[in-house]
Formats: structure tokens, C-alpha cells, sequence
């Protein structure tokens, strides 16, 4: 049985302290209105800004409105990600203490995701009430948006971490074979280690993403009776990326 390893640090490297630090430029992906603001009244120890992102109800544009889905992410501008290519990615979150969870619809925090349509290869995501690390299977592509394959990796992270802020980082070599390595810490504890395929074959390229991203938003509503998703908010730092080798 193979394992990933997930290990998220509560100190960050000086090199990659800045948001967005080794990402090159970030676009916004959602209704332009909610792009994200820099703010500094909540901040992470040695951070000086994070980005707030808002999301409220029936923010869908275009593919999102017919696929079930809302979002307001910032993304790679020129995705890379490469298999043969190993990183270190760091990131920082902090969710309010009135955020509202709306599973059965998950949230998508980061992920690293194939460019074009697909799945991530990898995230930290919200789901089923808890904070989860998930990476696809890299044997199965998905064909299917609405019915997505099970992933190869499920790691449960503890409850919704409401009111304080929780430190990623996680070790990557991207390889669609068996010298591929995947490590995961949370708050400085190995959580995830993994050697093996962690991108699917053929896989060229790769764009980094985090804020919030529903999906399957009828779940919720059809569970509950209501009209549409609540307001969730989230706030992200030490967003970044370096080279390594392993």
C-alpha cells in the first residue's frame, strides 16, 4: 500500500515568504467583482498582507453556472508544474469563525490542477464537514465533470479549521510513474508520505490555484431548501513555490 505524505509548516522559508512568491503573475478565475483584495488587519505571524476572498451565493459565470459551480481563485497566468520537476509549495489559510460549511457540496482551497478540463492532481479541500488532502488517481482520466473518479488519496486533516490560521507545505516530485514522491505537512506534522505516480501520463502542464472554489452547489441546496450557497469567506499568505530535489 503506498502513502502521500502531507506536512504543513507553521514557519516558512524566507525565500518564499512573499504571497505569490515563485508563481509568476496570477490571474483571477470567477466574476470579476470578486477578485480579491490585499488586507493587512488579518495576517499570519511574519506576514505583513493576505488576500480575502469573498464568495457569495449564485456567483457563477459561463462553464460554473451549467457544471454546478461557483468560485473566485487566483491561478497561474503560464502553468508549468512539469512531470521531472520537483517543488516546494507553502501556503497559509485562515477561514472565519462563522464560516459556513456546504457539504454535501465540497470547497476547494488549493490544488494543482492539469490545464484545461479535468481533475486536480492534487488539493486541500473541504469535504464532508472536515478538511481533507486529496490526489487523484493518476491511472483514470476523468471523462465525466458531474461523476468524478475516487481519488487514489484521501487524508482526513482535522475539522474545519475556523478562527485560526493553518500552515501548508508540501514536497513534490511530479512524475506519472514510480520515482514520483509526494510529502504533506500541516502545522509542521508530517501528515502524508507517498512515493508513486501523483500526475496523470501525458500531463504537460500544471497551474497552481487557491481561494474557493463549490462544486456540486445543488446538493446543498436541494438538501437544505436553499435557494443558494451562503457567503463564505477565506483568507490566504504565504502563498508560494520553490525548486527543490530530492
Amino acid at each position: 500500500m503506498r502513502f502521500l505524505s502531507i506536512v504543513i509548516l507553521g514557519i516558512f522559508l524566507p525565500s518564499i515568504a512573499l504571497a505569490q512568491a515563485g508563481l509568476g503573475r496570477l490571474d483571477h478565475n470567477g466574476i470579476n467583482q470578486l477578485r480579491p483584495a490585499m488586507q493587512s488587519a488579518i495576517v499570519p505571524p511574519g506576514a505583513s498582507e493576505a488576500w480575502h476572498f469573498i464568495l457569495p451565493g449564485g456567483s457563477c459565470e459561463r462553464e460554473d453556472c451549467r457544471s454546478d459551480r461557483e468560485r473566485t481563485q487566483m491561478i497561474q497566468s503560464r502553468p508549468d508544474n512539469n512531470a521531472g520537476e520537483a517543488y516546494r509549495y507553502t501556503f497559509s489559510f485562515y477561514l472565519p469563525d462563522d464560516f459556513p460549511d456546504v457539504t454535501p457540496a465540497n470547497t476547494m482551497l488549493w490544488e494543482v490542477k492539469p490545464f484545461g478540463p479535468g481533475k486536480p492532481s492534487i488539493a486541500v479541500e473541504i469535504v464532508d464537514g472536515h478538511l481533507q488532502f486529496t490526489m487523484s488517481n493518476p491511472g483514470i482520466s476523468q471523462t465525466d465533470l458531474m461523476n468524478p473518479e475516487r481519488p487514489s488519496i484521501m487524508q482526513h486533516m482535522g475539522a474545519i479549521p475556523r478562527g485560526r490560521w493553518t500552515d501548508v507545505m508540501i514536497d513534490v516530485l511530479w512524475s506519472s510513474g514510480e520515482d514520483g514522491i509526494l510529502r504533506v505537512y500541516q502545522n509542521g506534522r508530517l501528515i502524508v508520505n507517498h512515493t508513486g505516480p501523483n500526475m496523470e501520463a501525458g500531463v504537460q502542464r500544471q497551474a497552481v490555484m487557491f481561494g474557493l472554489y463549490r462544486s456540486f452547489i445543488s446538493r446543498f441546496t436541494n438538501r437544505t431548501g436553499q435557494p443558494q450557497a451562503p457567503t463564505q469567506e477565506a483568507y490566504f499568505a504565504n502563498v508560494g513555490r520553490q525548486r527543490i530535489s530530492f
